[in-house]
């Protein structure tokens, strides 16, 4: 009993230590909107850069990948999600800002905007680092590269919907309308659609959109859409609706005959017909990463720091469904395509393999480091940069 007393006693005066030294360690929470694969492999690539830049050991990384809350020898990591749910990710948002965190990660363009939103009166805000976000200027997260508040910086996903709509004149060169559904209180729904619909009525087509404000409402929108004789489904990227709703337009589509086009890639495997967009999940992860550490080494600028542009898009398509659909998909886009799904299984180019291998992938600090300095030298907002910029935006 002795024995066992002491102990006691001595976990009682460590832990005090314990909590001084997790405090005394720079904190950063990592937020996103739901739950996706794609997030994953984000996440996994900054936590990737920070045990190559030593914040953060093998073990914490394996155990941070669980997105458990982790008190780590350098570096506190929180973690938040909100299912997709807009009043969830304002009291997620909120717990998270109450933990005074030194950085926020913000994982899309909802849970981006809270959070500028919620920081940009602080006195001292906390560094904000985004991904996953699509067209931020247009959402207006930010104006330019450039032009933002001096607490924000991150890596924006390209966005081409030049890309799918090619594609659907590729498949269906004789169209006339398309229909697109989307969430009238989600930043990148809207801006998808109008992009949508910009690019779609210079090629002649005539769009037309339905708005919703929950996934419940998709099937009757869906079939509203139907009921008007369009040929085909052409989706933005949404994911407040997006990820939930996306079967229930390929089940009417399936029903009635109407292909699913889709901006991102790896939509087919949730039934897109066919999809066309950006993949580079690891390495715009990887872009946050090394800011991120260089942030934490007290090596970066943010306010002269701009936001980078992750480019790269490839092509998808889901044979099962074409088939459903009574639809054979034209040579031309089953040649380039890069991500196949046929019964039921999944094909994948090497490129786009690669991408998705990288996961778990520590690269040495000193094999990364001249590569790392590069990428953020080319970050660098110049006085000259920042006027090009404002005059372009005046114009």
């Amino acid at each position: 009993m002795s024995k066992f007393a002491a102990l006691l006693i001595l976990m009682a005066l460590l832990l005090p230590l314990a909590a001084v030294h997790a405090e005394d360690n720079p904190t950063v929470a990592i937020v996103r909107f739901g739950s996706l694969r794609t997030f994953d492999v984000t996440e996994g690539a900054i936590l990737d850069v920070l045990e190559s830049y030593g914040y953060i050991s093998s073990e914490e990384n394996v155990a941070a990948r669980n997105h458990q809350d982790m008190a780590g020898e350098k570096l506190n990591i929180i973690w938040g999600s909100a299912d997709f749910d807009l009043p969830t990710a304002n009291l997620m948002l909120e717990t998270i800002l109450d933990a005074d965190p030194d950085v926020v990660v913000t994982i899309t363009t909802t849970i981006t905007q809270l959070t500028i939103n919620a920081t940009g009166g602080m006195e001292d805000p906390p560094a904000v680092f985004f991904t996953s976000v699509y067209n931020p200027y247009k959402a207006g997260i930010v104006q330019s590269a450039c032009i933002k508040p001096d607490h924000v910086t991150g890596s924006l996903s390209s966005t081409p919907y030049e890309d799918i709509l090619n594609l659907l004149d590729t498949q269906m060169p004789d169209i006339q309308t398309i229909g697109t559904i989307y969430n009238s209180a989600e930043a990148a729904g809207v801006v998808g659609v109008e992009e949508i619909t910009r690019i779609a009525e210079g090629m002649g087509l005539t769009v037309i959109a339905a708005a919703v404000s929950d996934v419940s409402g998709i099937n009757l929108a869906a079939e509203g859409l139907v009921n008007k004789g369009i040929d085909a489904f052409v989706m933005p990227i949404d994911l407040r609706t997006g990820a939930a709703g996306l079967p229930i337009v390929v089940n009417l589509g399936n029903e009635y005959g109407v292909p699913v086009f889709h901006p991102i890639l790896f939509s087919v495997y949730y039934g897109a017909t066919v999809s066309s967009g950006f993949y580079h999940y690891y390495a715009q992860g990887e872009n946050v990463g090394v800011m991120l550490a260089a942030h934490l080494n007290g090596d970066l600028d943010i306010a002269t720091t701009a936001i980078n542009e992750q480019v790269g898009s490839a092509i998808g398509i889901n044979l099962d469904i074409a088939r459903q659909q009574g639809i054979e998909i034209s040579q031309e886009i089953v040649d380039e395509a890069e991500a196949v799904i046929e019964n039921g299984e999944a094909e994948l180019s090497e490129r786009v393999q690669m991408e998705l291998a990288q996961y778990g992938g520590i690269v040495p600090l000193e094999e990364r480091l001249e590569a790392d300095q590069a990428f953020l030298e080319a970050l660098h907002c110049s006085p000259e940069r920042i006027a090009e910029e404002q005059a372009a935006l005046d114009s």
